[in-house]
């Protein structure tokens, strides 16, 4: 039991430490409380800070000598190094975020009721989701064409990352970016200015559901939000997403799909449980929306255990 306990007691003290700044003060070397105090506020209370720490010392995470603290475990100490900022980001958001799904999920379903999405997580959200951003690249570079005229969409683009890399590998790509949550959009707009790629990118602000063009694309992605929304709405969106393609454009799509590990059902109970999201869809689904959505030429394969790259086309074109 103490095993357990104490796990769960770390995570929670390493991802608090990191999200109230605490660990950005004891990244200095030893802190005595007085030096704490001064650093993040000098009206809190000595004994609640100081047991706090105790705390962290006595579950191996702070060291604690002639009364400074500092950073202790080897794991702390390597999340917070900048390389790996995405690991962090991955660490709070299931810390932060979706314990509470693992706590609440019961009594939510008794009242029929879910969670509602907080756009207030969509930095953390659009930085651990760049975990998977090796593969993504790679999936980039395999689609984009190294030259010549060619148009792409990216439905929810992020931090624009992605339409970066095409840029770098098509001098002549232009690029449309959708994003939902204003600030994210915000941020990958300053991203084009600095990448100086902005004079061949558009970011919009809008709901993909609600975007319309005169003009068609050539590719159009959508990487990893399928289960952003209902089930019931996935065809018609996939429908919308296929009239948006020129002649001989391609889908490319990527997603999650169930499997038996507890990260990756976490993020199913996540999306499931989520207002206006849906489960993580099988490869099957994707395919039979697809075809729904009027695509007959479709392609599907595994990147990684649980991770799957959907290609789509109108023959006909």
């Amino acid at each position: 039991m103490n095993k357990t306990l104490n796990e769960f007691y770390r995570a929670g003290f390493i991802s608090t430490a990191i999200s109230e700044g605490i660990y950005d003060v004891l990244s200095n070397g030893p802190e005595s409380i007085e030096d704490m105090q001064r650093n993040i506020g000098t009206g809190i209370d000595k004994e609640g800070l100081k047991a706090w720490l105790d705390l962290g010392v006595a579950i191996g995470e702070l060291d604690k000598k002639n009364g400074g603290y500092s950073i202790k475990s080897s794991f702390s100490k390597k999340i917070l190094k900048p390389a790996n900022d995405t690991w962090k980001a991955f660490f709070q958001a299931r810390v932060e975020i979706f314990y509470d799904y693992i706590k609440n999920t019961p009594a939510l379903l008794k009242q029929n009721k879910k969670f509602d999405f907080s756009h207030s997580y969509g930095e953390l959200f659009a930085k651990s989701s760049r975990t998977v951003e090796p593969l993504l690249i790679d999936v980039v570079d395999k689609i984009i064409p190294s030259n010549g005229a060619c148009r792409l969409l990216e439905a929810g683009c992020g931090s624009g990352i992605y339409i970066k890399r095409a840029c770098d590998r098509n001098p002549n790509l232009t690029v449309i970016g959708l994003e939902l949550q204003k600030p994210v959009a915000d941020f990958a707009r300053e991203n084009t200015i600095i990448w100086q790629i902005n004079n061949r990118v558009t970011i919009e602000h809008i709901d993909v559901r609600h975007f319309q063009s005169d003009n068609q694309f050539n590719i159009v992605t959508f990487f990893n939000l399928i289960y952003y929304f209902p089930e019931d709405e996935r065809t018609e969106l996939l429908r919308n997403l296929g009239n948006l393609l020129s002649p001989g454009g391609t889908l490319i799509l990527t997603t999650l799909c169930p499997a038996n590990d507890p990260s990756i059902q976490l993020m199913n109970l996540w999306s499931s449980m989520t207002d206006g999201f849906g489960p993580l869809p099988t490869p099957d689904n994707v395919c039979d929306q697809l075809y729904d959505a009027g695509f007959n030429e479709i392609q599907f394969e595994k990147l990684i255990p649980a991770f799957y790259l959907f290609k789509a086309r109108k023959s006909g074109y």
